[in-house]
């Protein structure tokens, strides 16, 4: 008996555990009408699993709240994450009637935080690499080419941004020793020190059935050059940044995020697939 209740016990306590661990929420929407969900902090990212589905927000200046609506079809997921990395998991699916249109999440809902992209904020810091002499060399390479190309490159500019005196640029890409090169510069026409909190990089994809929805996946560096902290009022800064060669689809965008320490001069830059191939 005694053996028995153990039993009971130990698969009881399992089962409570996958319960607090699996437990999803379920939304349903259909197309006639809009589901609204509100969030504790603002979206910076939210992806459906499949496109009879359609999860709305806006990109450019973070908002609490993103809409909902799907057609008939298969049983889908949304994932949500919130500007202080909260993330947010729900099950979709497909009602012709609807008991509830408005959602008020609470930061308790959230499934947990994600990691912390390993962004380089500091001047040649190498990002993870295997081995020790590997990382020695390729960090020499990278420096080096880095080196070069901010020198001989073409000062063209590919794509910038301008917000609040602050000018996000990318003057150039490579490809070279089976990596991407950009040459990026960072602006500050204010009087004010920009301080930087983090850059990041995500391929994004649009999809959708009837109207789109945008997906993104990040994209980590390898490797940064002269990449700084602080930009001091009226002074700029020129930094290369390099990742593992790859391409995109000429009907995707890398969005480059720029956000501010303790401020709001945040920039989104996107540059097409289309001019990223044409990269020499």
């Amino acid at each position: 008996m005694k053996t028995m209740f153990t039993l009971i016990v130990s698969i009881s306590c399992v089962m409570l555990h996958a319960q607090n661990i699996e437990k999803l929420d379920t939304i349903y929407v259909n197309d006639t009408k809009i589901v609204s969900l509100f969030f504790p902090k603002p979206i910076r990212q939210g992806i459906v699993g499949k496109s009879n589905f359609v999860f709305s927000y806006h990109k450019e200046e973070l908002h609490y709240f993103g809409l909902l609506q799907g057609t008939l079809g298969a049983d889908s997921n949304l994932l949500v994450i919130t500007s202080d990395g909260q993330v947010y998991s729900y099950i979709l699916k497909y009602a012709d009637r609807l008991s509830k249109l408005n959602y008020f999440i609470t930061e308790n809902e959230g499934i947990g935080n994600e990691e912390p992209p390993s962004i380089v904020l500091k001047v040649d810091k190498k990002i993870s690499l295997a081995n020790d002499s590997l990382v020695s060399n390729q960090f020499m390479v990278h420096k080096q080419t880095c080196s070069e190309l901010l020198v001989t490159s073409k000062r063209k500019i590919v794509r910038s941004k301008r917000k609040n005196q602050i000018k996000l640029s990318v003057k150039n890409s490579t490809y070279k020793n089976n990596a991407l090169y950009f040459s990026m510069e960072i602006k500050n026409n204010s009087a004010i020190d920009y301080d930087v909190n983090f850059l990041r990089f995500f391929i994004s994809n649009s999809i959708g059935f009837k109207k789109k929805s945008t997906q993104t996946i990040s994209k980590e560096p390898i490797f940064t050059y002269l990449l700084t902290n602080k930009i001091k009022g009226g002074t700029k800064s020129q930094f290369m940044v390099v990742f593992s060669k790859f391409t995109i689809d000429n009907h995707k965008k890398m969005m480059i995020e720029l956000n501010e320490l303790n401020g709001e001069r945040n920039i989104k830059l996107k540059i097409t697939g289309r001019s990223m191939n044409s990269t020499k």
